[in-house]
């Protein structure tokens, strides 16, 4: 800032000097000019110069006193005696109307005086003959009336000088000479006044031209002064207006900067509501793993009551009769049957919780990938970012649905598994009944070492999820702060580059200024070096014809002097006047401009302290952030780990008392079965002792005829595997007795063409597809579409008899979604081979809902519907 004050300092400085040195100049050159201009005097037709050196009131030719020069002597002491008709008679071409209005008083005068004209005459000519005479005193005044009255004392003076002439001559002759002479002298006077008036002419012009050209000359001066202030606006206005657009560019990238830091923020949120969905899904498998040990632990306690019952009822039957033996095994069938259906009824509620907790699973995956595209679509901006963001984003949903895939696959692996077991446990339980106490012994060591190992193998692979989980986000937390550094020290170089960027732009704007002063200084002194060329050879030129007219002007010499010394006087005045404004306002402008510049320079400063203090505060909570996302992360992982840990000892605690249950029972089905062999020989003993025994009997046969299956029943029915069920994007559920076949074919009509019908060819494209047909315990049977494509899925049954089938349709459309929907189709009655429904999809219209239709039209070919919001077209040819 000093420097550029120096720089303007400078260039007042020089400014003062080469206008002091101008005005000198012009004023040198005035004063020449006017030492050889020659003045001109109507009122007595002559010609004088000023006198630059001293002005008095004797060098006026107007007044009384006034000596002319050797030119003008002559003609003028003539003029003062001419008679005044004559004088009347002559008038000059410059007089004003003075001069033409004053010959009239003097007639008035003569006939005043009474003298005749011949007098004056002869005292012109006496007056004449003496050209060296002064002229009288000071009191007359310069006007023909005041001559008129003056004649007297000069015929007195003619009279008393007339002893000293020869004898006057004739007077006749004498007035002829003198009107001859007066007429040469008038016309030698006309022509001195026309030379003088034709020179005045030509002097007026080449001041006139003289002043034109200085008038041009400062003109041009002005119009360059103001091109220089024009330009120097300019260079301000440009100065401004990159200052402006740097400050623009500033806040754009202020704006970015605030861009950037939202779509962080909602990254953020994005990534902890994905975490929190996480936990969720965590919490409710680990609720899931509870509940199933729950039932787990509830079959065994149902199996430990079982067998309790069976050896209640063993024991029953060791005391009774044959009959009652029959009618406890028929309650044991019967409750048998009760266990198969509680058992079908658990894997039932099972099976819908596994549904429903898949349908979840899906649910999140949709909404993550949802997400995912949201947050991909939101950072188009940043691509290498972007493509990071979505690459890793992409391997874990891979990773997500491989995991989700690998627990479903694992499931229905458990589950088979689980049901393989339950079956052989239920065959186990049957040959239990029949085998002795020592087998059954053996097998609830068996099973007891069956469940420890899988408990124990349940635990390894919760805690190899476990640590591999924990794997998983110590990589993402590594990779995060990775990111969020990189970012950082990509944010530290560039915030460098701008204001090294911002620093070359202001240097570069000094060289510029220093480099236009310099130019305006060069320009400057070429245009005073051409003045002072030009001063110099004008002073040349002046100096030769001061030289030449220095002896004819130094009456005009003066009085140029003297008005020159006003004019220079009023001259330097205005021009301090100028220069002092100019001065105030270069002053002011440039205080303004200072005061301008450090304002900008204070304004643009606080902003880069306000952006690195945005900047340090956001790292600052976003490393606040990272903080607690760690220590959440790591008090979660602590609170796990005590969780497991518990739920660890919970279960070695319940196994301890299962197994002292356990071997609690095997005692005591010991010691019954023990007690049952004794009762059983006591028995045999009493009624080989006693054949009467068997008396009783036929009551007790009757009444279990009334307890026991009828011959004509049919025995209970045994049932087969349950099969999870299957879902899809496609369900079609068919009810009835009859035995059907089920069909489904498609037809590709993607959303890109639905603007307009299918033509009969493409109509005719149909494939025919194989759908997944499972036959349900409740005589339905189910064909399902796992994936549906863009286009027109048509589900046909046909009867395996000629008898009409009635039968009921239900069609399930992403059932496993939350947009899921199910249409009841109602009942029909089918006869052979029948269409039963036509499906849009993945719009998931019917052929037969009216409602998702505008409108429709009929012609020869077929039918046509359509929607007039969503521009969907559909015919249906007609077979």
């Amino acid at each position: 800032m000093d420097d550029y004050v120096w720089l303007n300092r400078r260039v007042d400085r020089g400014g003062i000097v080469w206008a002091t040195v101008g005005s000198l100049a012009i004023h040198t050159l005035l004063f020449f000019v006017l030492s050889s201009t020659a003045i001109y005097y109507p009122q007595t037709g002559t010609t004088a110069k000023f006198d630059i050196l001293w002005v008095s009131p004797t060098s006026l030719p107007m007044t009384a006193t006034a000596t002319p020069d050797k030119a003008s002597s002559a003609p003028t002491a003539t003029a003062s005696e001419l008679p005044l008709n004559a004088l009347a008679a002559v008038t000059p071409p410059a007089a004003g109307p003075d001069a033409a209005a004053e010959p009239d008083p003097v007639p008035e005068a003569a006939e005043a005086t009474g003298e005749e004209p011949q007098v004056e005459m002869v005292t012109a000519r006496t007056a004449a003959g003496k050209p060296n005479r002064p002229v009288p005193g000071p009191k007359k005044i310069p006007v023909l009336v005041a001559k008129a009255k003056d004649e007297p004392q000069e015929d007195d003076s003619a009279e008393v000088e007339e002893p000293e002439t020869p004898p006057p001559p004739d007077p006749a002759e004498e007035a002829k000479a003198s009107e001859e002479a007066e007429r040469k002298r008038l016309a030698a006077l006309q022509e001195e006044q026309d030379r003088q008036a034709e020179e005045e002419a030509k002097r007026q012009r080449k001041v006139a031209e003289k002043q034109e050209a200085e008038r041009k000359a400062a003109e041009k001066k002005e119009a360059e002064r103001k091109a220089a202030e024009a330009a120097k606006v300019k260079a301000e206005q440009d100065k401004i207006a990159r200052e402006k657009a740097l400050q623009e560019r500033r806040a754009a990238e202020k704006a970015r900067q605030e861009k950037l830091a939202l779509e962080r923020e909602k990254a953020a949120a994005v990534k902890a509501e994905q975490e929190r969905k996480a936990a969720e899904a965590k919490k409710a498998e680990q609720e899931f793993q509870e509940k199933r040990q729950a039932e787990l632990q509830r079959r065994a306690a149902e199996r430990a009551r079982l067998e309790r019952l069976v050896r209640e009822r063993e024991r029953v039957a060791a005391e009774k009769a044959e009959q009652e033996r029959r009618v406890a095994v028929a309650k044991a069938e019967q409750e048998q049957q009760e266990k198969r259906e509680e058992e079908r009824e658990r894997v039932a509620t099972e099976r819908a919780r596994a549904e429903q907790l898949a349908r979840e699973r899906e649910q999140l995956a949709a909404e993550k990938a949802r997400q995912e595209r949201e947050a991909a679509a939101e950072k188009a901006e940043q691509q290498r970012q972007a493509a990071a963001e979505k690459k890793r984003l992409a391997e874990e949903a891979l990773q997500e649905k491989r995991r989700a895939e690998q627990e479903r696959k694992a499931a229905q692996r458990a589950e088979a598994e689980r049901q393989t077991r339950v079956r052989q446990q239920l065959e186990a339980e049957k040959a239990e009944q029949r085998r002795q106490a020592a087998a059954e012994k053996k097998q609830l060591a068996e099973e007891a070492l069956q469940e420890k190992r899988r408990a124990e193998q349940e635990r390894k692979a919760a805690q190899r999820a476990e640590a591999e989980r924990e794997a998983r986000e110590r990589q993402q937390l590594e990779a995060e702060k990775a990111e969020q550094r990189r970012q950082a020290a990509a944010e530290k170089k560039r915030l460098a580059e701008e204001k090294k960027k911002a620093e070359q732009e202001r240097k570069a704007a000094l060289r510029a200024e220093a480099e236009r002063q310099a130019r305006e200084r060069e320009q400057l002194a070429a245009q005073q070096a051409e003045q002072r060329r030009r001063a110099a050879a004008e002073k040349k030129r002046l100096a030769e014809q001061a030289l030449q007219d220095k002896r004819k002007s130094e009456q005009e010499r003066k009085a140029a002097q003297r008005a020159e010394a006003e004019r220079v006087a009023r001259d330097r005045e205005r021009l301090a006047a100028e220069k002092a404004e100019q001065q105030r306002q270069a002053a002011a402008e440039k205080k303004r401009l200072a005061e301008q510049a450090l304002l900008e320079k204070r304004k643009a400063e606080q902003e880069r302290v306000a952006a690195l203090k945005a900047q340090q505060d956001k790292l600052a909570q976003e490393r606040a952030q990272a903080a607690a996302a760690k220590a959440e992360l790591a008090r979660l992982a602590a609170a796990e780990k005590k969780r497991l840990e518990q739920e660890q000892q919970e279960r070695k605690r319940v196994e301890a008392e299962r197994l002292a249950a356990l071997r609690a029972q095997a005692e005591q089905l010991a010691r019954e079965r023990v007690a049952a062999e004794k009762a059983e020989q006591a028995r045999r003993a009493a009624v080989a002792a006693a054949g009467q025994l068997q008396v009783p009997v036929k009551p007790v046969e009757a009444k279990k005829e009334t307890v026991g299956p009828r011959p004509s029943e049919k025995p209970p029915e045994e049932k087969g595997i349950v099969i999870p069920s299957i879902h899809g994007d496609l369900k079609l559920i068919v009810a009835g007795a009859h035995d059907v076949k089920l069909a489904v074919s498609f037809k590709e009509y993607p959303k890109s063409k639905r603007g307009r019908a299918m033509t009969r060819s493409e109509s005719r494209r149909e494939k025919q597809l194989s759908p997944i047909v499972v036959k349900t315990p409740e005589k339905t049977r189910e064909a399902i579409i796992e994936k549906a494509g863009e286009g027109i899925y048509t589900f046909t049954v046909e009867t395996e008899g000629k008898e009409p089938a009635p039968l009921k349709f239900t069609l399930k459309i992403y059932e496993q979604s939350k947009t899921g929907r199910t249409k009841q189709l109602g009942a029909k009655t089918i006869s052979g081979k029948g269409v039963v429904a036509r499906v849009l999809m993945p719009d998931g219209i019917l052929w037969e809902d009216d409602e998702a239709f505008t409108g429709s039209m009929q012609d020869s070919d077929g039918v046509t519907k359509f929607n007039a919001e969503t521009g969907l077209v559909w015919k249906e040819y007609a077979q």
